[in-house]
C-alpha cells in the first residue's frame, strides 16, 4: 500500500464517525452520488521539506432537501468532518459548492485536509530477486 493510500484509509476511518450511517461515508467518489453522502476526492501533493510530503485531500459533503435545510445539514457535517479529520491531519479550509448529479443541483461543501507523510518513495519497497535468494 502506498503512503497516499494509507493516508486516505486513515482519513476515511476517522470520517466514519461524522454520521451514524457509516455506509454514507466513502473512501473514494462513489459511482453514483446519492445525497446525503461524504467522500474523499483525488488529492494534490506537494513537498514539505526533506523527505516529507503533504497530501491534500478534498472531502466533499453533499446533502439534499429544502434549501434552508441543506445549509443547516452542511453546517453540521462540516463541523463534524473538521473535528474527525483533525484526528489524522490538519483541516485547512472549506468552501461551498454546487453539484449537478443528473437531477436537481445539490449543495455541497469541500473541506481540505492536509496529511504530512514521510516519503523517500511513495511505494513500499519490494525485495529484489537477489535478496530473496
Amino acid at each position: 500500500m502506498t503512503a497516499v493510500a494509507e493516508a486516505r484509509t486513515a482519513l476515511h476511518e476517522a470520517l466514519e464517525g461524522v454520521t451514524p450511517a457509516t455506509w454514507r461515508v466513502h473512501r473514494t467518489a462513489p459511482a453514483q452520488i446519492t445525497a446525503p453522502c461524504v467522500f474523499i476526492d483525488a488529492p494534490s501533493i506537494g513537498t514539505a521539506g526533506a523527505g516529507l510530503v503533504v497530501v491534500r485531500f478534498p472531502i466533499v459533503a453533499i446533502v439534499d432537501g429544502a434549501q434552508h435545510r441543506q445549509l443547516e445539514q452542511l453546517d453540521e457535517l462540516l463541523v463534524a468532518m473538521w473535528d474527525m479529520a483533525s484526528r489524522v491531519g490538519v483541516p485547512t479550509s472549506s468552501s461551498p459548492a454546487q453539484l449537478d448529479v443528473g437531477g436537481p443541483t445539490l449543495r455541497a461543501q469541500t473541506l481540505t485536509v492536509e496529511i504530512t507523510v514521510a516519503a523517500v518513495t511513495f511505494c513500499a519497497p519490494q525485495l529484489s530477486e537477489t535478496v530473496r535468494g
